[in-house]
This record gives C-alpha cells, structure tokens and sequence, in this order.
C-alpha cells in the first residue's frame, strides 16, 4: 500500500531526509560542506508549514474504499480525450534515503533510482566512460561543492525526480507542465507534434521534451542539454550529447512509475534505465521555494 500524505506536517517533509543526510554524513566525512547546505536548506524549509499558507482544501474527485479512506489501489483516472491523467501532487516513493531494489513490486522492472548515487542499485555501478568516470571523482573529491544545487541553480535531472520535496504535474491535450516544489524547479513536455529542435539550440538545464502516446504509457524524449549537467548529488554527468527517454505509466490511482532511459556516448558506454517511483500526495500543494532567499551557506565553501 502507497502512503499518501494529507496536508504536510514539519516532520512529514523532514525526519526522513535529514535522518538519511546524518547517515551520508557518518559514511563519509569529506561530504560535510555539501551536506551543510542540504540541511541548512532543509531546516528553513522545516518551519514554514507552520506557518500560514493555503487553507486546508480537499482533492476532487478522489477514489474511495467502503470506510471512506482514499482508494489507492483503484484505476487510474482518464482524461477526456482518453488518455492517463497523470495531472495532480506527486511525492518520491519509497520514502527518501530508503530506496533499496526490493522496493520495486515489478520484479522485471530496471534497477530503482537513487538520489545520491544514480548508480546505486547496479551491481557494478554505472557503465560511465574513462571522462565521465575522472570528471565524476573529481567533482566528489571536491565535496560536491560545485553541484549546481549547492548555489540555488537548478537541480540535476535525475536528483530532481528523486527530490524529497514534492511536484505537480498539470496535463492538457498539448502540453504538461511539470512544476517542482525544489528550486522552483520547470518543465514544459510538448504533446502537439514538434520535432525536437536540432543541435543548434540554446542548451538548458533541462534540455527540450516532446511526447507521444504509446497505448497508455507516455514516452518523453529529451534532448538540448547544457554540457555541464550533474545528474545526481555525486556527480554523474550529462553532455550537450545526451537523450534522456522517459517512460510514464499510472498503474493505478497511487502510484506513477516512470523508467527514465539515459544515452550518452561521452559519459556513458551503453544506455541504462532506472526506474522512479512516486506517490500520489491529497489535500494539499506546493510550497514556495526560494533557494537565494536568505542563502548564507556558500561563503563557507572552499576557495
């Protein structure tokens, strides 16, 4: 059964991810000005569902069981031009830090994503070039210190989609736009026909995404990236060469899987998938995020 979380307390958004920053911490020592900045970060976010925000309102048109609590397991809702509707709050699942490969019920499913090591989950890691491989320790080396994260710059791809923090998925027949809770993080997956803009494009941190329906799974390629991405906390990078192929389905009204496919010949010397999982989230809804808003923590990074 997916847990569902009705209206975040402090503790909600916190226990789990400041339990597992402490047990990177106790790992490895060397991570300590990165971890700072998570947890100073987390800590401001801790307070503010104390404070006032929106006035509690119920999701629409939630499944119920016979004793009135949400029906998690019930079908997935369509929209009404007879797609999955994947529209609505969705939160990483299992809860954060605890990914492990017996979390994911399909036993044919890829290896489950991890936050701080996309790799995790592989017998032998990831399949990273020699460049990708001597970039990746370097940027580990140094404390992960350049993770774009750690300057309020938007959050490498993958640690975005195994963010603790919750996002929002709008759907129309043409466009869904994916908003995240963290760094106020955005993406707009295109559903009206274009093509995918050539290599002269202006590269994004989230590169350019255009989707089609295969049966009921939505298939997300994206290509346009910036040279410089980090994928995950540790580093694994992402070339202006790369394609993610992402693969959404809705098994049910509770969970989203989705199987994200990277190819990248410069850092990569086949293609892998893993799999994300999330969690529908009722009655509740985004918090502004506001990395810069008083941000103290990188006069404390090394020169």
């Amino acid at each position: 059964m997916i847990p569902t979380v009705v209206d975040r307390p402090p503790e909600v958004l916190s226990a789990e991810f400041f339990g597992y920053l402490a047990k990177k911490q106790s790992e490895s020592p060397a991570m300590n000005k990165y971890l700072r900045t998570a947890m100073t970060v987390s800590l401001a976010l801790v307070c503010l569902p104390a404070l006032s925000q929106w006035p509690a309102y119920p999701t629409a048109d939630v499944p119920r069981t016979a004793d009135g609590a949400p029906d998690l397991e019930a079908p997935p809702p369509r929209t009404a031009w007879g797609t999955p509707d994947f529209s609505g709050i969705w939160e990483n699942y299992p809860p954060f830090g605890q990914a492990s490969p017996e979390d994911v019920q399909d036993p044919d499913a890829p290896p489950l994503a991890a936050f701080w090591d996309l790799g995790e989950n592989f017998e032998n890691g990831l399949p990273y070039t020699e460049q990708a491989r001597v970039l990746r320790a370097a940027r580990m080396a140094d404390n992960m210190k350049d993770n774009p994260d750690a300057h309020c710059l938007p959050i490498g791809y993958m640690q975005l989609h195994k963010h603790p923090q919750p996002h929002k998925i709008v759907q129309t027949e043409d466009l869904i736009v994916m908003i995240w809770e963290s760094n106020g993080g955005l993406r707009q997956i295109f559903l009206d026909g274009r093509e995918l803009p050539d290599s002269d494009a202006l590269p994004w941190w989230y590169g350019y995404s255009v989707g089609h329906w295969e049966g009921d799974t939505l298939v997300v390629e994206s290509t346009g990236f910036r040279d410089d991405v980090w994928l995950d906390v540790n580093g694994s990078p992402l070339t202006n060469t790369g394609k993610i192929t992402e693969r959404f389905t809705r098994e049910n009204y509770g969970r989203m899987n989705i199987d994200v496919t990277i190819e990248d010949p410069a850092s990569y010397t086949r293609p892998f998938t893993v799999r994300v999982e999330h969690g529908i989230m009722l009655d509740t809804n985004l918090i502004e995020f506001i990395c810069n808003e008083n941000e103290m923590s990188s006069q404390f990074f090394d020169p």
